[in-house]
């Protein structure tokens, strides 16, 4: 990476010159891939000079790093926007559950070919894999905090592990639904995955 000082927008015109390449930029890594992607072109979809390019991106990957933790936190937005049901109208822990998958299914639906794109990278760099990582923290710390609130109701006692047993399953799940194709319904997956959940965490297991 470049050692050439990086500036940081405080016009109107700077940070909507910043803010069409980083759209662009997700539009071609999205189309194209990262490797198919070089910076010209990014720049022209902007509608920006290459060298405006490099006033704000030290190159490409800086660029893709930047696009990757503001994608991953509007994953994180909308997880913590999340009602909680002690606070609302859900009916029980199973409806919220049911809420909760559905949810991050619309989350990871936002640009769902840069989460592709993303995935493969993050198994080729060590500085994506970092940010790829550090999104999956959160999502622990997340359900974390979600059972610890209502560790009372719970069949399990040891938060630390489950709250990654639970992460895992539903990114899983989510994955399968948003970014393959799936040979069942996706309703069934999300109901059948909403009581599975429910039975393992919670005393009451009527469903």
């Amino acid at each position: 990476m470049s050692n050439r000082n990086i500036r940081v927008p405080q016009q109107d015109r700077g940070k909507e010159s910043k803010n069409s390449i980083i759209e662009a930029g997700l539009r071609l890594f999205s189309e194209k891939g990262y490797y198919k992607t070089n910076s010209k072109e990014i720049a022209k979809r902007a509608g920006v000079s290459i060298g405006s390019f490099y006033m704000y991106f030290a190159d490409k990957k800086a660029l893709f790093r930047e696009i990757v933790e503001l994608y991953n936190q509007k994953i994180c937005d909308v997880l913590n926007d999340i009602e909680d049901p002690q606070n609302s109208s859900f009916v029980d822990e199973k409806t919220f559950l049911n809420y909760l998958i559905t949810k991050l299914i619309e989350a990871h639906a936002i640009y769902p070919q840069l989460h592709q794109e993303l995935t493969v990278m993050a198994a080729s760099d060590p500085d994506i894999a970092k940010v790829y990582n550090n999104t999956r923290v959160e999502a622990v710390n997340l359900a974390k905090r979600f059972l610890s609130s209502r560790i009372e109701k719970l069949r399990i006692r040891d938060i630390d592990t489950v709250s990654v047993l639970i992460q895992t399953t539903m990114e899983e799940i989510v994955h399968i639904i948003v970014f393959s194709d799936v040979i069942i319904s996706k309703e069934k997956l999300i109901n059948e995955t909403t009581d599975m959940l429910y039975r393992y965490l919670y005393k009451d297991k009527k469903l």
